[in-house]
């Protein structure tokens, strides 16, 4: 049997020469002079040879060891060469499962399977609002592994700071771990129910009423460092009663200035159904006075200021209405509710108020076919509220509402 002085001493020759250890256990020295440890053995009456490493990252002790292990598997008629490829295959395996298994993979298919279906403006907020309170704890976690205690703890955590997205990130963990019980990942869904969170807040989307709304508008007039661009579109969002992602993310060949409409098309709508917007005098009279601001070319109303290929940032007008001092009183969205109670206090006609809000029958077929419904009365109700608007900014008064029912 071998000792490490004879491997030590063995020295390269000419052509490579073997020195044997035991039960088909040598080392074969090479003529550049590198040792190898190898096994000869027999399965099935077929010759094998295993190679064990090379000494001296290999020692004469742990050779010994490997050899024995392979003796073993020689033993019960296994290939040991067969064997470790084997292994090799079968931990790659499971090391890929547990790759393709954790939050941050899982998460990586289902935003590509979902997105699609959603707006641009949308898929963004969600995978801010994923890498800001779900990517930094659970990232490299086994999806199998996550538990509803820390679901509830984490979303709990988040609730204290912002409520609206505590929902949010429970409704996107809640799609991610049925996507993974689709794909065979696991087999039951840890998120927690929903009476975990607090009950939402009906003033999520407060809304600026009576004079607040003259006293914002005069605000927005007297403020000499907004951007000129951004100040449109605050003043189109109330004008216009539309959401601020309609607004934002408009493109000027949705608008006919001359014909005083504008035509959403399905795909920007939430509902995605087409809606049709008439101007009234002052929103044409804003848009032409954008035109000359927007350079010729810009696909968007409001450009963004870093990619002009894309629309202006999500936050812009919530921004701008902290600025002015009205952050906890009213929303983009809150225009919307003015809107709304301003024409309902009046006794307006709630039909032509929510075709105004592009609240249309769910039905597809009746929704096609009304999307144009009440354009006259729709048209006198916008530009009332847009004179209405204007007298509020001079100074309160409220002008008499034309009958549009």
């Amino acid at each position: 049997m071998l000792t490490t002085i004879q491997i030590k001493s063995a020295k390269a020759q000419e052509r490579a020469y073997k020195l044997a250890d035991s039960g088909g256990l040598y080392l074969l020295v090479q003529s550049n002079g590198s040792k190898l440890w190898r096994y000869k053995f027999r399965v099935g009456g077929v010759e094998g040879k295993q190679s064990l490493g090379a000494f001296p990252e290999i020692g004469l002790a742990e050779a010994r060891g490997l050899h024995s292990d392979s003796r073993k598997l020689v033993a019960q008629g296994i290939n040991p060469v067969q064997a470790k490829q084997e292994l090799r295959v079968t931990q790659a395996q499971e090391q890929l499962e547990r790759e393709r298994g954790t939050f941050a993979a899982v998460m990586a298919d289902w935003n590509t399977a979902t997105a699609a279906s959603l707006r641009p403006s949308t898929v963004k907020q969600r995978q801010r609002e994923i890498d800001n309170d779900l990517m930094p704890k659970l990232k490299n976690r086994p999806m199998d592994g996550i538990t509803r205690l820390e679901l509830t703890a984490l979303l709990k955590d988040v609730e204290k700071r912002a409520p609206e997205v505590a929902r949010n990130l429970r409704n996107h963990l809640w799609g991610m771990f049925e996507y993974a019980i689709d794909s065979g990942l696991m087999d039951n869904n840890p998120v927690p129910p929903l009476r975990v969170m607090k009950k939402r807040n009906q003033s999520n989307h407060p809304a600026l009423a009576g004079e607040q709304i003259g006293d914002f508008l005069r605000a927005l007039n007297a403020a000499t460092t907004i951007n000129e661009e951004t100040r449109i579109a605050m003043l189109l969002v109330l004008l216009t009663a539309c959401r601020k992602a309609e607004v934002i993310e408009a493109r000027w060949d949705e608008l006919d200035l001359e014909a005083a409409h504008w035509e959403i098309p399905a795909a920007r709508m939430k509902a995605k159904r087409p809606h049709w917007v008439p101007l009234s005098g002052q929103a044409v009279e804003l848009l032409t006075r954008l035109r000359k601001i927007v350079p010729a070319g810009r696909e968007h109303l409001f450009p963004n200021r870093l990619d002009p290929r894309r629309p202006m940032a999500n936050r812009s007008l919530n921004a701008l209405i902290e600025r002015l001092g009205f952050g906890g009183e009213g929303t983009p969205h809150g225009m919307r509710a003015a809107f709304s109670t301003h024409f309902n206090s009046l006794g307006a006609s709630v039909d032509v108020i929510e075709h105004c809000l592009a609240h249309v029958p769910a039905n597809a077929v009746r929704a096609a076919y009304n999307r144009h419904a009440y354009q006259d009365e729709r048209r006198v109700m916008l530009q009332a509220w847009a004179d209405h608007l204007d007298c509020a900014r001079k100074d309160g008064l409220t002008p008499t509402l034309r009958k549009v029912a």
